[in-house]
């Protein structure tokens, strides 16, 4: 869940943490209603085939299909409740795209650091060379 790092829920949270929380949050109530969504028609249908076709318990799709919405219930996380169970989680998920973003921005970031002086030169050369038609034109 998202609290503060002291631990106090009287402290109040940042905005930007609260607002990270709150995306997190409605991506996981989508998520949550695409697997309803879903889960739905294929659980009339497993249910059917089940009947005519009388399957026992250790072959039932509808019971195969409960599972997976178990799975897949503790992947979502809309609560929290798994968070810290070491399972794969939609948290888990956007934690490692939010570390590989930042990576990413950083390893693009250092070629413009103030000490290359091939960035700034490169720059300013480029606004110097006119189009390769105009000195045809002319």
């Amino acid at each position: 869940m998202y609290s503060n790092e002291t631990g106090n829920d009287d402290d109040r949270v940042p905005t930007g943490r609260a607002l990270r929380h709150l995306l997190i949050f409605q991506l996981k109530l989508a998520a949550d209603a695409l697997r309803d969504f879903l889960l739905s028609p294929l659980s009339i249908f497993a249910f059917v085939l089940d009947v005519l076709f009388k399957l026992p318990a250790k072959r039932s799709l509808y019971l195969r299909l409960m599972l997976l919405g178990r799975q897949s219930d503790r992947m979502i996380n809309l609560f929290d409740d798994h968070a810290d169970k070491g399972e794969f989680t939609i948290d888990r998920a956007v934690d490692e795209l939010e570390v590989a973003l930042r990576t990413a921005k950083t390893a693009t970031a250092q070629p413009d650091a103030p000490g290359n002086t091939d960035a700034a030169q490169s720059d300013g050369a480029d606004e110097a060379v006119p189009p390769a038609d105009s000195a045809r034109r002319e």
